[in-house]
């Protein structure tokens, strides 16, 4: 009876057991960076997708254990959204190279494979194609995700551990442009001043069209600028109609900005509003080999000083510069060829912060530099510096391709000059300039504007200058604009919107670091042979060696019992 009652007591003790594991999730991770567990920004977006989800994944089959771990990374990835996702996530993996629709398809995708070999012999290799994407469908969305993009050396190598931290962020992307699908904050670029357009910012217009809704925007004849009601109280957002202004992108901006459209910019941003600036102190047209620098006369020197900014109005030169494409002859056309140019910095060196995430190096063109001036109410972040072989020069400056080829600078003319500010972020509560003054009209915006004057924002707000108006074009090859923008200048960029937009979710997924834990490869290959003889035959002996403790402790104990 009582080991009835025990068998009883045990089944429903599992029964109960199941029960609750299927009724309550949860995972303990004993990792020291949590690398197996989603970051809170994913989760969020989880949260907010509307329909099920479903993924495929284009990689399987017989691969070398470095791609067969990155796939099982990303398989670990999935089933933890999979357990997180309060609407049904499926995913499943595919071996496209016996698929030849799923082959069809990557073509007209423009999907192409990257080669690798893989070994199946000691003296044989075979060559294989991989092909690292996904798909992830919601409804109507349709989105295509590249595993590695952005950890591929221009050999071919593919970095798997950096891909490998990166694949909870490009799978959270895909499922922010879900959960926004239909319904996407916008991005307004201001237009009326000489800025950039569609066609000049093509490239980061179609990557931000991924995430928000764009246009064009004038404040020349007072246009008010109303801004995003995600920004607002809620108390206040519920009297709101429509959706307003996310952010502003104000992108090189040539010509001076009227005390209108100033107060205009400024009340939108004391009403929740974000402002990208990307604009250049100086003028440079390099169209033959040398010219002359010349101030941009913007009118924004009171608003940027009352924010705490203060230009430096120079160049900047640096030794970790990109190159520039000169002619060096003819013969049947142009004869190209490229030379240093100081006037390019490589930007490397980016302060912690979640806009930074992602980020390598970022080629700026023509840039200056910022000051940050102490303000009440107001927290300034410096987001980029140039390198430690770099200076600032002020000035008329005569700019001569063919004398900096003949005559480089030298380092010791750059030390102790260098970590220039190139970019600054600036949050909080800002204070008007226009202040005890009369609200200013002209002829193009001859009446005063409908809404109420705020002296200061009356929420938080941020602002963000790059101080290149150049940031977000096209690299240039030959002297036309190429389809890409150099080094990493499009993924700041993105981040930088994302910040301003209140994109935390994908910013906190961003912002994750988890340390990779590099095996060294000359101790690698000194020791191979002691390695591989520790790793098969340790856990042997340690075997043997549990076994044989346990049958002398066995051996022990009933040898005493029986005395």
């Amino acid at each position: 009876m009582r080991k009835t009652v025990e068998v009883i007591a045990v089944i429903a003790l599992l029964i109960g057991v199941g029960w609750l594991g299927s009724r309550y999730f949860f995972r303990i991770d004993l990792t020291a960076d949590k690398r197996y567990t989603l970051s809170p920004g994913t989760k969020k977006l989880l949260q907010q997708v509307p329909q099920s989800v479903y993924v495929t994944v284009y990689l399987l089959g017989d691969f070398p254990y470095p791609i067969e771990r990155f796939r099982r990374a990303v398989e670990t990835t999935l089933a933890e959204m999979k357990a997180q996702s309060p609407k049904p996530f499926n995913y499943v993996f595919v071996n496209p190279s016996k698929n030849p629709q799923v082959l069809q398809l990557f073509k007209q995708k423009g999907i192409l494979p990257i080669p690798i070999n893989v070994r199946v012999s000691q003296t044989e290799t075979r060559r294989q194609n991989i092909y690292p994407v996904a798909n992830v469908q919601s409804g109507s969305a349709d989105i295509w995700v590249d595993l590695v993009k952005g950890h591929v050396f221009p050999n071919g190598q593919i970095d798997l551990l950096e891909a490998e931290q990166d694949v909870e962020h490009k799978f959270a992307a895909a499922l922010r442009q879900i959960a926004t699908y239909g319904e996407k904050p916008i991005v307004a670029f201001l237009q009326g001043h000489g800025e950039y357009g569609a066609a000049e910012l093509a490239i980061l217009r179609n990557e931000l069209s991924k995430f928000y809704r764009l246009m064009d925007v004038r404040v020349r004849e007072g246009q008010a600028l109303r801004s995003s009601k995600a920004f607002l109280p809620e108390s206040l957002a519920q009297r709101t109609e429509g959706d307003g202004i996310a952010v502003l992108i104000v992108a090189g901006p040539d010509s001076a900005f009227t005390d209108r459209e100033k107060y205009e910019i400024e009340q939108y941003l004391f009403r929740g509003g974000r402002i990208l600036w990307l604009l250049d102190q100086q003028r440079i047209n390099l169209s033959e080999s040398s010219t002359l620098t010349q101030l941009r006369e913007l009118n924004l020197d009171d608003l940027f000083f009352r924010w705490g900014w203060r230009p430096a109005y120079d160049l900047i030169q640096d030794l970790s510069c990109g190159f520039i494409e000169v002619i060096r002859g003819y013969y049947n056309g142009p004869i190209w060829g490229t030379e240093k140019w100081p006037y390019y910095p490589i930007i490397y060196i980016f302060p912690p912060h979640p806009i930074s995430r992602g980020v390598d190096a970022v080629l700026l063109r023509y840039a200056g530099s910022v000051d940050t001036l102490s303000r009440p109410g107001l927290q300034h972040t410096i987001l980029a510096v140039s390198s430690p072989l770099s200076r600032s020069v002020k000035g008329t400056l005569l700019i001569d391709v063919n004398m900096f080829a003949k005559n480089p600078p030298q380092p010791e003319q750059f030390r102790n000059k260098g970590f220039r500010p190139v970019a600054v972020l600036t949050e909080g509560r800002f204070q008007s300039i226009f202040q005890e003054r009369d609200i200013p009209t002209d002829t193009f915006a001859p009446n005063p504007p409908s809404a109420k004057f705020l002296p200061a924002s009356g929420v938080t707000s941020k602002v963000i200058w790059i101080t290149d108006g150049e940031v977000a074009l096209p690299a240039e090859v030959q002297g036309r604009a190429a389809d890409y923008l150099p080094l990493d200048n499009l993924t700041f960029l993105l981040n930088c919107v994302d910040y301003l937009a209140g994109e935390i979710s994908l910013t906190e997924v961003r912002s994750r670091k988890v340390e990779l834990r590099r095996l060294d490869p000359q101790i690698l290959r000194h020791y191979t042979l002691a390695i591989q003889v520790v790793n098969l035959g340790g856990p042997l002996l340690l075997m043997i060696g549990l076994g044989l403790s346990l049958y002398f402790w066995r051996r022990r104990r009933y040898q005493k019992t029986l005395v």
